[in-house]
């Protein structure tokens, strides 16, 4: 066996005893062990660690966060573009889902926010943002506004579930949602929120939510790209009704 085959071979090697251990022994958000402790584990050279970790890191199984260490990942969702609550999303795929309400204010509707939800500039809306996370992995970045005037006292109620909140306090139910996706690479303030470095490439997700033709919700979302992916199914034109 010659040497760059022998190489290849105990990278291959290491690559399968550290997958075994992500299946068997690890769970989403542990750290892996670093690389000094494996080349002493597993008696190969750093190189060779190096190599089997870079593999499993594009294979999806594990992440790495500068400064912090590598990390196994959590579930990777795939959506379907319809208009569903985050949580319920999460509990269809078979995850616990959980949301952290980061703040919550009034304030006075920019003018990006009010053209989404046809009202006038300065009209008091909630500003909401929330961090989203599945199996306790964060998934998405939350920022939401609600007009005031559709939603009076909002903020005296519990906000980690709003659709629910807009049907049993307020007898509104959303009906249809326009939506549109980009990527960007996240800054320093989303990388922290959603833990990943900073750069990482997020998908951005802008909706504004009807209510029998009346917006009652515009929000960005920025998911992570590494654990959500979106899935749609495309027609010919004619087929379309």
């Amino acid at each position: 066996m010659d040497a760059d085959k022998a190489i290849t071979t105990k990278r291959a090697q290491v690559r399968e005893i550290l997958e075994q251990r992500i299946r068997e022994d690890l769970h989403a958000g542990d750290v892996l062990d670093s690389e000094r402790q494996l080349v002493s584990q597993l008696g190969v050279s750093r190189v060779t660690v190096r190599q089997a970790i870079a593999d499993l890191v594009d294979e999806g199984l594990l992440e790495r966060t500068q400064g912090k260490g590598t990390y196994v990942t959590g579930p990777r969702i795939e959506s379907r573009l319809h208009l569903m609550s985050f949580s319920r999303e999460m509990r269809a795929r078979g995850l616990v889902p959980a949301t952290r309400v980061l703040s919550a204010h009034q304030e006075p509707a920019a003018p990006e926010v009010a053209d989404a939800l046809e009202i006038e500039p300065g009209d008091p809306v909630v500003r909401l943002e929330r961090l989203r996370l599945a199996d306790g992995t964060p998934m998405a970045h939350e920022i939401g506004w609600y007009p005031c005037a559709q939603f009076p006292g909002l903020l005296d109620h519990p906000l980690e579930a709003v659709y629910d909140l807009m049907v049993e306090r307020y007898g509104i139910e959303a009906t249809r949602g326009e939506q549109s996706v980009h990527a960007e690479a996240a800054e320093a303030d989303h990388a922290r929120v959603l833990g990943i470095a900073r750069r990482a490439p997020l998908l951005v997700q802008e909706r504004v939510t009807y209510a029998d033709g009346l917006p009652v919700e515009h929000s960005v979302s920025r998911y992570r790209a590494d654990r959500y992916r979106i899935h749609s199914t495309l027609l010919p034109r004619d087929e379309i009704r």
